[in-house]
């Protein structure tokens, strides 16, 4: 399927408060000119959008129902001034009692008044209205907001025609905004033919006196609610197959083709209008024939015969089944609805190909875990490694993400193999540059010594480093989607009067027969390793309640490995054993699990079992409590109503999940700590258990409106802040550039090691960045010498052969080379955001200095500037250079704005209030503009002096939809001017007669090969040593004693 993606913009709301005018009606009004918008845009986004129902929805509105996709590979503009996306991170998670915060709150609430918001994206002002948004979009708070005139149309379009008023809002935005997910588009399969794709109800069970840990609030009738923790019993109900369904073998086959031109998936999370879950193929068809099973009837007590069903949804994955009904509409009506508006099924995610043998883990099971310093790393142990791990016969749990470091760092063998591969990997493009790769170090193992290898292990290597830093340990496992148990999926299907058929009967008996094995769970064909038991964990993962350890299906009956072993990226539990619920609520419309099969790690999780009551043998019967949410009751409010919308959304974008997460992390490091104060763990532990269930009420308090008091624990100080989260705040500051004045992010890396006595730390997972420092710093790395021009290439053999090339084609390869370095040089400049406001903090902390951070908004002054022109900018920022502002007297002040800022009247008080540093104001306002015209103005791709060549380069630059990779899509057109000028094979001579190597691999990786000298067998060289051997004839005669290793053919 070809890639389409959209422009879609997306602005700063912070930026945009700035520009908030007060209006007497509607309180703020927002009216951005296109100089403002421009500068609203986030510096560090893509701009760019993958493709989805909502965005083809809106190309219908714009260009008419006719309207079809490219069948190529694009980027698609229409849409850049129709929809916006506006990221309100940093607003509503702030402490409103705070002035300053509260401010900007109330600005934000006018953002999403029907007035809406106007915007000028290059074609004129427009004025846009709040919109829908993703579930990712949610967790980064964003939201995007759709052209008024575009608004009303979409809105009927994404809704099918449904009126919904009273609702829960919540559930509408999250189904709503299922039309922004992600996918692939697929079209021409007749998704839409009657019978194809039917619902049918979700049967529920409960299990009985099951050991929960909750909490219940104080019987406040506030929106902030006290709770307290509470053990007991209770019944779970249970909902079987939450969100996962059936597709068909043979239609699974033409889905697949469809998607990727071939049949190699077996599992699709899917999307369709209020659709949402995953398709297992399974050949019901057979299966329910077998059993007599001629038709299925769907919850609207509609019969389907079943060879006319491809598709079996399940209620839990239909989320439009009440507003449906509410609107006396039937299964019929959907899909006239879905014809009508040219829906199509969206693939968002597929299963892999091939089962995997490793997994990593995640920092958070490790702090939970009771692990031993010894089974974690024994002491012993050097810190780093001159030999392989291997050699060292003793198992513990860093030595396998030990092994593979030290072996992209120093094994020949293995970093060989490592590109080798590509050739044993029959879904890997015989094109690719890893294929590639592969037949030229296959063909010459000297090759391996190129940059273009050696920087790609080097990477490697860096990779799994940073994984150990941050507790991402490579152990014996897999990832799989989870999922019920699919055989008894199938037999519920089955009819419930036994067949006349004697072959038939026998097989609903089988059916019927094959229960799911007791505290078991099935991974068709997993690659692991394992022993009896294994462990099942999901992310995120923050007490020991919300892992299971389960028995490997080990007698696999006939039956289940029939209809279900082709299922290589699936792992089934049993509903009945509240695996799913134990999983911190997990269910199966595409939720991941690891399952962790490392012996050690197994061996662990068995001791916290021990730690918990006795009274009962497995934790799947109730050893560790189950972490029960309590349900929040839902807010009903008017979908029409836009203050209701935006209190749905503040409260979605005002949670603390990731600094509940963080409290959590602090007081788990003691909690699970072998080695800390007994009764300092207890309480650490509870509420460590406390949050995990106050993390699940924050996250439903967009659908109550009701939130959990975390006063006592984000506010107080009880435990210090871990040492782990302080080095994974500090990575995350890697990549953004500080103030001048502060560290680097080297210079603070340094002083992480070196300002803590590493020798105190007990706690595993706190010492696990230190491990990781020390592995590099003890490891050595081979230091790979290239190798001659002769020892890799045939033509590089012959004497003198750099004089055999055309002087007149060598001078321009030359000058084209040259082009592409620098085109990728500027591209590279260009593309680096421009830094803003770089002195916004000091205008802060001046302001907060004077008691004016509530008069006054740094944001604002720096817009008071936008109509002020580059040039006369410049010449105030010499004229405060030239005339001393910061020396002047009042009288004096007053006198050099009047003259120079006339315009800015109502800040000349303000500039000239000298008091904490006050002359600073204007002159980081003014350095600031300043700096950023000068370096918008230094960002030019194009200039007058570019050469013919290097303009052909940056516009295929500037003019390709997909910039991803833009250095391929440079080297795609130095190519097509290469080809110009000299043939693709003979190319190569020239390219590396210009010492320029490093660029075939870019320009002419296709050539290469042909032009390698191939390695000669060791024993062949050996044999080149004797020097007297004259021919052929002499050679057979010598080494007659060695024929039976090579065999007589290998000589011809």
């Amino acid at each position: 399927m070809p890639q389409v993606r959209y422009k879609i913009y997306t602005l700063s709301a912070s930026a945009l408060m700035a520009y908030a005018q007060e209006d007497a009606e509607s309180g703020y009004a927002f009216a951005l000119n296109a100089k403002a918008t421009e500068k609203c845009k986030v510096l560090t986004a893509l701009h760019e959008q993958q493709d989805c129902a909502l965005f083809f929805q809106a190309l219908c509105i714009l260009h008419g129902d006719s309207y079809q996709l490219p069948m190529e590979n694009t980027l698609i503009s229409d849409l850049s001034d129709v929809i916006c996306y506006v990221d309100f991170s940093n607003i509503f998670d702030r402490n409103a009692a705070q002035n300053r915060h509260a401010v900007r709150q109330k600005r934000t609430e006018s953002m999403f008044r029907p007035e809406g918001i106007v915007l000028d994206f290059g074609a004129g002002p427009c004025r846009y209205l709040a919109f829908e948004r993703s579930n990712s979009m949610s967790r980064k708070a964003q939201l995007s907001f759709v052209r008024e005139d575009i608004y009303e149309p979409l809105r009927r379009r994404i809704m099918l025609d449904m009126k919904i008023g009273s609702c829960q809002l919540s559930k509408l935005y999250a189904y709503n905004g299922l039309m922004l997910s992600g996918g692939t588009r697929i079209v021409g399969v007749e998704i839409d033919r009657p019978h194809r794709v039917i619902v049918i109800d979700n049967p529920e069970v409960t299990v009985h006196d099951v050991p929960v840990i909750t909490v219940e609030d104080d019987g406040s009738a506030g929106n902030i609610r006290k709770y307290h923790r509470v053990e007991r019993r209770e019944e779970i109900p249970v909902t079987l197959f939450d969100g996962e369904g059936l597709i068909s073998k043979q239609y699974a086959e033409i889905i697949d083709k469809a998607y990727c031109g071939k049949h190699i998936h077996t599992s699709f999370q899917i999307r369709l209008p209020y659709v949402k879950g995953m398709l297992h193929q399974v050949d019901f068809k057979d299966f329910l024939t077998s059993g007599g099973c001629d038709t299925i009837t769907d919850l609207w007590g509609v019969q389907h015969k079943v060879r006319d069903v491809d598709i079996i949804l399940t209620k839990s994955m239909f989320k439009g089944y009440g507003w449906l009904t509410e609107n006396k509409m039937n299964w019929n009506d959907y899909w006239r609805a879905f014809s009508k508006y040219r829906y199509a099924l969206y693939i968002t995610q597929t299963s892999k190909e091939k089962p995997e043998e490793l997994t990593t883990l995640n920092y958070q099971f490790l702090n939970t875990v009771s692990i031993t310093a010894e089974e974690f790393r024994p002491h012993d142990l050097p810190l780093g490694w001159k030999d392989s791990p291997a050699k060292d016969e003793r198992c513990w749990l860093t030595k396998e993400t030990e092994l593979v470091y030290y072996s992209y760092c120093a094994d020949e063998k293995f970093r060989k193999q490592y590109f080798l591969s590509a050739l044993e990997r029959r879904w890997f493009s015989k094109k690719s540059k890893a294929y590639y790769m592969a037949k030229i170090v296959k063909k010459n193992s000297l090759f391996i010594n190129e940059p273009v290898y050696t920087k790609e292990l080097d990477a490697k290597a860096e990779q799994i480093l940073k994984q150990y830093a941050v507790g991402q340990l490579i152990v014996a496992g897999d990832n799989r989607f989870l999922s019920g148990d699919l055989l008894e999926f199938l037999t519920l299907l089955l009819p419930k009067q036994v067949p006349k058929d004697r072959a038939k009967r026998t097989f609903l008996a089988v059916a019927i027969g094959n229960q799911f094995a007791n505290n078991s769970f099935y991974a068709p064909k997993a690659a692991y390793e394992h022993g009896r038991e294994c462990t099942l964990l999901r992310n995120p993962h923050i007490a020991r309640n919300e892992e299971i350890q389960l028995n490997c299906y080990t007698d696999v009956e006939q039956m289940r490995k029939h209809y279900l072993g082709h299922l290589t990226d699936v792992v089934m539990v049993d509903s009945h054993t509240l695996a799913a619920e134990r999983l911190g609520g997990a269910d199966f419309d595409g939720d991941m699990i690891k399952t962790i099969a490392d012996p050690i790690l197994n061996a662990c999780v068995k001791r916290n079992y021990q730690e918990y009551a006795t009274d009962l043998t497995r934790q799947t019967s109730g050893n560790i409590p189950l972490l029960k949410i309590p349900a929040a009751d839902p807010q009903i409010r008017d979908a029409n109503d836009w203050y209701a919308r935006f209190e749905t959304v503040r409260n979605t974008f005002s949670s603390r999940v990731g600094q509940i997460s963080n409290a959590v992390l602090d007081r788990s490091v003691i909690a699970y700590n072998e080695n800390s104060d007994s009764d300092l763990r207890q309480r650490c532990r509870e509420e460590t258990e406390i949050l995990a269930i106050l993390t699940g009420l924050e996250i439903d308090s967009a659908k109550s409106g009701v939130k959990p008091d975390l006063s006592e624990y984000l506010n107080k100080k009880v435990v210090n802040r871990s040492l782990f989260l302080q080095y994974k705040k500090l990575l995350d500051s890697a990549e953004t550039r500080g103030k001048w004045y502060e560290p680097t992010f080297e210079q603070k890396h340094k002083a992480f090691f070196e300002k803590t006595d590493w020798r105190k730390v007990d706690s595993n997972l706190e010492r696990l960045p230190y491990l990781a420092y020390q592995l590099k710093k003890n490891t050595p790395k081979l230091k790979p010498k290239p190798a001659k021009d002769s020892e890799l290439f045939v033509f590089a053999r012959e004497r003198d052969w750099k004089k055999s090339l055309d002087p007149q084609i060598l001078s321009s390869v030359s000058a084209l080379l040259s082009d592409y370095e620098a085109c990728l040089s500027r591209i590279r400049a260009c593309r680096v955001p421009v830094q803003n406001k770089q002195r916004k903090n000091d205008i802060e902390r001046i302001l907060f200095s004077r008691g004016q951070e509530d008069i006054y908004d740094a944001d604002e002054l720096y817009v008071a500037f936008q109509d002020i022109s580059a040039k006369r900018v410049a010449e105030i920022r010499a004229a405060i250079v030239e005339s001393k502002w910061h020396f002047m007297d009042s009288e004096a002040r007053f006198d050099f704005l009047e003259s120079h800022l006339p315009e800015l009247d109502n800040y000349h008080e303000l500039f000239s209030d000298f008091r904490h540093s006050g002359y600073r104001i204007l002159g980081d306002l003014i350095c600031d503009i300043d700096d950023e015209n000068q370096a918008t103005d230094r960002k030019k791709y194009l200039r007058d002096t570019d050469s013919v060549a290097f303009q052909h380069m940056m516009n295929a630059y500037l003019e390709q939809p997909l910039r991803h990779d833009y250095r391929e899509v440079v080297a795609l057109k130095c190519r097509e001017l290469l080809d110009r000028v000299v043939r693709p094979r003979s190319a190569v001579q020239y390219v590396v007669a210009l010492d320029k190597r490093d660029l075939l691999w870019d320009l002419l990786i296709d050539h290469i090969e042909e032009n390698v000298l191939k390695e000669v067998p060791p024993c062949w060289m050996s044999l080149r040593n004797f020097g007297r051997i004259q021919n052929r004839r002499s050679i057979q005669r010598q080494t007659s004693a060695i024929q039976p290793i090579w065999g007589g053919s290998r000589w011809t």
